[in-house]
């Protein structure tokens, strides 16, 4: 399981994925892009499920939206 969010208007990426070394728990990486898709910051931490579902929530609020892979690699200027 992974999924991508990014706070609209921002160039701030969440990447929630399973941690595959500890069944049942999930990282986070916080990726700080450039207009340019450059990344100027990462930081990874442990997450846990009440951030995922906050996440969600905040999609459902209007806050966050879900990046597909594919949007997340143009982003990067991956394609």
């Amino acid at each position: 399981m992974s999924v991508f969010f990014r706070p609209i208007g921002s160039n701030n990426i969440f990447y929630f994925f399973e941690d595959k070394e500890i069944s049942g728990c999930i990282k986070t990486i916080s990726y700080n892009l450039d207009k340019d898709g450059n990344i100027n910051g990462k930081w990874e931490k442990p997450g846990t499920v009440a951030q995922l579902m906050g996440a969600i929530k905040s999609v459902e609020q209007g806050k966050l939206e879900i990046v597909s892979e594919a949007e997340w690699k143009s982003l990067l200027g991956a394609e």
